[in-house]
């Protein structure tokens, strides 16, 4: 490295200045207009953002929906067979397995349904 010249350091550079109209129209207009851009881009992205989570809130929503559904109408069913219970001992047995398979199926099927509402609600959350 070489030593610094004190004259070097005394002359500064000349620097062109530009009329405020030029200097506005050269540097901030463009400026201006880029972040006029970025803020129109950041508004449109909200609204489809605020649209997708809508959009999987009734997704949701129906899903809960169809599991109340059926919870109610397999509480119904039960009500119903323990108020009209059959006459016949062998029949009654064979019914009551039927009965049973019927609502493990159908417990089968809403736990399937409660397991997709929690992957949904997970994968909504990561997003």
């Amino acid at each position: 490295m070489r030593p610094l010249d004190i004259v070097e350091l005394a002359e500064p550079e000349e620097v062109e200045v530009l009329e405020p109209e030029e200097d506005f129209e050269q540097f901030l207009l463009p400026v201006i207009n880029e972040m006029r851009e970025d803020i129109a881009a950041l508004s449109r992205e909200h609204g489809r953002a605020y649209l997708r989570n809508r959009s999987k809130l009734w997704e949701m929503d129906n899903m809960l929906i169809q599991i109340k559904t059926q919870v109610e109408a397999s509480e119904e069913s039960a009500l119903n067979h323990l108020q009209n219970p059959d006459d016949g001992v062998e029949g009654r047995e064979t019914k009551r397995c039927e009965k049973a398979e019927e609502k493990a199926k159908e417990i089968a099927k809403m736990a399937e349904m409660l397991v997709e509402l929690v992957r949904r609600i997970e994968k909504s959350e990561s997003s």
